[in-house]
């Protein structure tokens, strides 16, 4: 009888203990490896960007120019403006 409660009082102890690590923030290395790790999935998820092909129809073959892109988007303007009074 005796084994018996020591035994269920070291299995609470123990059980209580694996739960206080549970309820502790992460600290800043483990969400830095997390964030890490999703920026490496990312990009291995992601396309590789389009180039145009090397040899076109009529075209100047392979060391021609790539035609110019697009050009810029103009920037964004946020305008902060003071609430109406009511």
């Amino acid at each position: 009888m005796r084994a018996l409660l020591i035994a269920i009082t070291v299995g609470l102890a123990g059980s209580a203990a694996a739960s206080v690590s549970l309820r502790e923030a992460p600290r800043a290395t483990d969400l830095l490896t997390a964030e890490r790790a999703a920026e490496r999935t990312r990009r291995l998820l992601s396309l590789p960007p389009h180039r145009g092909s090397g040899w076109r129809h009529g075209g100047g073959g392979f060391d021609a120019p790539e035609p110019p892109g697009p050009p810029p988007a103009p920037p964004v303007r946020i305008e902060i403006r003071q609430p109406r009074p009511r």
